[in-house]
């Protein structure tokens, strides 16, 4: 609660560092949505039957697009696969100038420290990331493909029925646990590197990873604790959007307002836990 508390309290002291992590993460959604928006305006403007999309989603006039333009839905996915990408690479940069402003105390403006540190620690940050990542997913994979086995031979026996969906909601959870404890270890690699400008990272990994397993319980409860936070955030957000029209100008602003309410309460957590 204390580590919370200060997280919060080092992030509503920085209002500025807030917004910038909001318009950077705004930068990058309109990176892939304008471009999205105007393939499918141009691919949907002239087919009435498409207006039934102002009311919901529509799996049938996705079909249809898909057979009029049988380039415009692999393009799409491309894309976005580029954005996720571009996203987890501009994430390693952006955490790398949230820790330098939260670290440092000079008198230098906020965007030469948040550059500073997006472009001092940047490829150690993606090697770290690297690194965790490759044993992350093979300790996953080996801690859940057993579960996922017994799971399967449990079903066979009809008295086992209860334990083998147990066993099988069991198998994803222990593999997300171990690849959070890993993520969790990497945020403590990164706080290494940066505060103690550790240029060698694998020993910061190391460090991080031995720091997280001997203190297990403060690391993932105040992951969960921040978790909790974000996830409140998003009900609100939830709750009122779908009291709101989806129709009309005014109401589809006020949605991408609210939608971008959350996207600036979540910046703010993100960089709460970083604290």
């Amino acid at each position: 609660v204390g580590a919370l508390r200060a997280g919060l309290v080092a992030a509503w002291r920085r209002p500025f560092l807030v917004a910038a992590v909001w318009l950077l993460n705004l930068a990058l959604a309109l990176a892939f949505g304008l471009p999205g928006w105007l393939g499918l305006h141009r691919a949907l403007a002239t087919l009435p039957e498409a207006d039934v999309l102002e009311q919901g989603f529509s799996v049938g006039v996705l079909a249809d697009l898909a057979e009029l333009h049988p380039d415009l839905v692999p393009g799409l996915l491309l894309a976005g696969l580029g954005a996720a990408l571009l996203g987890l690479l501009a994430g390693a940069a952006l955490t790398g100038g949230i820790l330098e402003v939260l670290t440092s105390d000079d008198r230098r403006p906020l965007g030469h420290r948040l550059g500073r540190g997006a472009g001092r620690y940047f490829w150690r940050f993606v090697r770290a990331g690297l690194l965790a990542g490759l044993p992350a997913a093979l300790l996953a994979a080996l801690v859940a493909a057993p579960l996922a086995a017994w799971a399967g031979r449990l079903r066979s026996d009809s008295d086992a029925e209860l334990l083998a969906r147990l066993v099988a909601v069991a198998s994803p959870l222990a593999a997300g646990l171990v690849v959070l404890v890993f993520l969790l270890a990497l945020d403590a690699a990164r706080v290494r590197i940066v505060r103690d400008d550790e240029s060698r990272v694998l020993l910061a990994l190391r460090g991080g990873l031995s720091v997280v397993l001997r203190h297990p319980a403060l690391w993932l409860g105040a992951w969960a604790a921040n978790l909790a936070l974000v996830l409140a955030a998003l009900g609100a957000y939830l709750a009122v959007s779908g009291a709101l029209p989806a129709t009309g100008g005014a109401g589809l602003i006020a949605l991408v307002a609210l939608q971008q309410g959350f996207v600036l309460a979540r910046a703010w957590l993100r960089v709460a836990l970083l604290g």
